[in-house]
């Protein structure tokens, strides 16, 4: 989706927030980060989140009055928690070839599992096959199952996957969905898998702007269960529901890209509509992510801007009722100068019933609760990606 047109879609969709009295905030002006995220199901259960980023720095400490303390552990996570992370969801993939470690001048390794209770690394992984590397990443909702898209020097683009055992212990990266690659030149935008990791959702728009796909796979059958064409310089957003199979999209020139749901229980056709194989799924035509309980819609703006587009003020996140499209809630998170920073200004997880977050802007990192804010320290500080192609971040 171009800038454009994500303004455009979001002046449409903000048209009955402005209308609300805020005298707090100037103006109420959105940006859909090109980002994914998916539904927690295991204890914590919570919203994965994928974002922009090249890599992680190590950190360190609370930051409470501008002076490093303890760390607090969000609701659930254990004392001996070295920093503050997701109760049973600690681990993140990072694609770290372009970022540097330690705050220091040594290039990362190529990629890395980490734990974001202890801040270490739980193995470093290496893409297969020859001249291959890292260029995308989706995470199943209980941090366990990691699907990482591969590209080799000639563009073409097959699919990987780790996962994690019971102990914490890693498996092997091994391929997935053998002949299966996509064409060169191919760029995947969103990448989403369900929680049993059985399903790999992708949208791929075409090589050099023309038009793109969206495309299901059967991760166990290593097989098509349905793709759907995209226009040039249009968008798809997806998000699976639940635990189970189905699939919420957005499309350009579908409904106007209202949202559909799809069942991808079972194959499609070849060739058939996406309005044909979907059914309306109502969420009130908010963009932005849901919450397990599919009760919250939850989405990151800048309170105003500049008379040339640029963020001012400050970055908030915003949560509404997904039944009433009610706002309940405006949280600053940080100065919206951060957006363009060196670190990711952004969500970083939500639980299930959208009751704790946690995010950074910039330097800032939070943990938030009922609307409560605390300030904390995470394992790392996460830095933005210049690149708006790749998501090369996964928690």
């Amino acid at each position: 989706m171009q800038d454009k047109e994500l303004r455009d879609r979001f002046d449409e969709w903000t048209a009955p927030l402005r209308a609300i009295a805020a005298p707090d905030i100037a103006a109420l002006r959105g940006r859909i980060r090109r980002r994914t995220a998916r539904i927690g199901a295991a204890a914590g259960s919570a919203l994965a989140v994928v974002g922009l980023v090249a890599g992680l720095l190590v950190a360190g400490g609370l930051v409470k009055g501008g002076k490093p303390a303890g760390p607090v552990p969000p609701g659930g996570q254990t004392a001996a928690a070295k920093y503050p992370a997701p109760p049973g969801q600690p681990y993140v993939f990072v694609n770290s070839s372009a970022t540097f470690v330690n705050q220091g001048d040594t290039p990362a390794t190529p990629a890395e599992l980490k734990d974001a209770a202890t801040g270490k690394v739980v193995t470093v992984l290496q893409p297969i096959g020859q001249g291959t590397s890292f260029a995308n990443a989706a995470v199943a909702p209980d941090d366990r199952a990691f699907v990482l898209a591969q590209q080799d020097s000639n563009g073409t683009v097959s699919f990987a996957e780790i996962r994690i055992g019971a102990s914490g212990k890693p498996g092997r990266l091994r391929a997935v969905l053998p002949g299966l690659s996509m064409p060169a030149g191919t760029q995947q935008e969103e990448l989403t898998v369900n929680a049993p990791c059985t399903r790999l959702s992708v949208y791929a728009p075409g090589p050099s702007g023309t038009g793109g796909s969206l495309v299901v796979y059967n991760l166990q059958a290593g097989t098509v269960i349905g793709s759907w064409p995209v226009a040039a310089n249009g968008y798809a957003a997806e998000q699976f529901l639940g635990s189970g199979d189905e699939l919420v999209v957005s499309v350009a020139g579908v409904e106007d890209g209202q949202d559909r749901l799809v069942d991808t229980s079972t194959a499609f056709r070849p060739g058939s509509s996406l309005l044909a194989d979907s059914r309306r799924y109502p969420s009130n035509g908010y963009p932005g992510d849901f919450t397990e309980d599919g009760n919250m819609w939850l989405n990151t703006v800048f309170s105003r801007q500049s008379s040339d587009g640029q963020p001012l003020g400050s970055e908030l996140l915003v949560e509404y009722s997904a039944k009433s499209g009610k706002l309940l809630r405006k949280i600053p998170i940080g100065p919206a100068s951060a957006l363009a920073s060196a670190y990711y200004c952004g969500l970083l997880w939500v639980s299930a019933n959208g009751g704790e977050a946690l995010t950074q802007c910039g330097g800032k990192q939070l943990r938030i609760v009922g609307g409560q804010v605390t300030s904390i320290r995470l394992a790392w500080l996460l830095p933005s990606n210049p690149s708006a192609s790749d998501n090369l971040f996964a928690w």
